[in-house]
């Protein structure tokens, strides 16, 4: 769809600059996944292939992270105390460069046992990003035996606990993929797509803390895996690139799987589609086993969190979102439900292609 972002994204992955950086093959989804937990403020999304499990309970948790010396600055820019020392003693974070308006990390890499891990761009919104790292060998030659999936992506993966943490945000949903931009040099790519929850109004000018770890290879079944690469990369830079979310018009009526809500904040950008909705009704929720979520209070979080969402292109087609891949979470009030939802495209969206968003059954024209 977005032509103008499809082009950036071309430049970024075939200019002689980033080749010299990039490494070869292409890898496999990874989802990323936390615990559900027994009737927190915010509940995980279960929807389709894709599972996202997402925590928002912000005022909780920012009494939590300060009560084990977490700081937050003016800005609402959340820190742990090792972050704030990292900055201290390892130097300030990496600078980005906006260019096309995409940002590009000037110098965010890491090397380890002979394998270098590069941050070569970051794109997003408000509170939705992407960033694609290259992995490279240093002696340039290729991996081998990697195999693309039928869907194009690599069956790889970064050891569990590997993370991108964006200071200022206190938790999220995404997915993570490699692939092989250009099966023609030696490197592949990871891109990592997150919707998170930020303190503040975006997380521009916060700075993305990469934790990378023993990239592996998993067989056909998923569940069995060995080390392709063994080594950490760690690396941290700004986050900056040019926001071109959208506002649409507010406060109306919605409804979501047949229930009465309200629409309360809605924009768009051309990776995601984000919105806060107030429920006029409440969970019915049952008690549960510790650390496990179970059906039935999964089914509930999903009649809450499965708004419809249809956008109108110009040209007359229209295309159906599923609500359920994306993000989400819901806080309980007295006798309704604020929730709250992000839903990344699969492509890029050019708005220029859309005249308008219909959420729960009510037409949002784009200004």
């Amino acid at each position: 769809m977005n032509r103008e972002y499809n082009k950036a994204m071309d430049g970024l992955r075939f200019s002689p600059e980033a080749k010299k950086r990039m490494t070869a093959n292409l890898a496999a989804a990874q989802e990323r996944e936390q615990a559900a937990r027994p009737k927190p403020d915010a509940y995980a999304v279960r929807g389709g292939k894709r599972r996202w499990r997402y925590a928002a309970a912000v005022a909780a948790a920012v009494v939590l992270v300060a009560g084990v010396g977490g700081v937050a600055s003016a800005t609402g820019n959340l820190m742990g105390m090792g972050n704030v020392f990292d900055d201290l003693f390892n130097g300030p974070p990496a600078q980005t460069e906006v260019v096309d308006k995409i940002g590009r990390p000037i110098g965010a890499s890491a090397t380890s046992n002979g394998v270098t891990v590069t941050a070569e761009a970051i794109i997003g919104d408000r509170t939705n990003y992407a960033v694609v790292f290259s992995i490279a060998k240093d002696d340039g030659t290729a991996f081998e035996g990697i195999e693309p999936l039928e869907n194009g992506v690599l069956p790889l993966g970064f050891e569990s606990g590997s993370s991108v943490h964006i200071d200022g945000t206190m938790s999220g949903g995404g997915d993570g993929r490699f692939y092989d931009a250009d099966p023609s040099d030696n490197a592949i790519q990871y891109v990592e797509r997150m919707s998170v929850t930020a303190i503040g109004s975006s997380i521009i000018g916060h700075t993305a803390r990469v934790n990378l770890s023993d990239l592996k290879m998993y067989g056909g079944d998923g569940s069995t895996s060995h080390v392709v690469a063994e080594g950490e990369w760690n690396m941290k830079f700004a986050v900056d690139y040019e926001d071109t979310s959208v506002d649409l018009p507010a406060g109306g009526a919605i409804e979501v799987s047949g229930m009465d809500a309200t629409l309360d904040s809605a924009t768009v950008s051309p990776i995601a589609l984000t919105l806060e909705y107030t429920v006029h009704e409440v969970l019915n929720w049952e008690d549960q086993e510790s650390g496990r979520m179970s059906d039935h209070n999964q089914d509930e979080m999903d009649r809450f969190l499965d708004p419809s969402v249809t956008l109108n292109m110009k040209d007359g087609t229209t295309v159906e979102i599923d609500a359920l891949r994306g993000a989400g979470g819901t806080r309980e009030n007295t006798n309704s439900t604020s929730c709250n939802k992000s839903i990344m495209f699969d492509e890029f969206l050019n708005l220029n292609d859309v005249v308008s968003i219909t959420i729960g059954g009510t037409e949002l024209p784009l200004a």
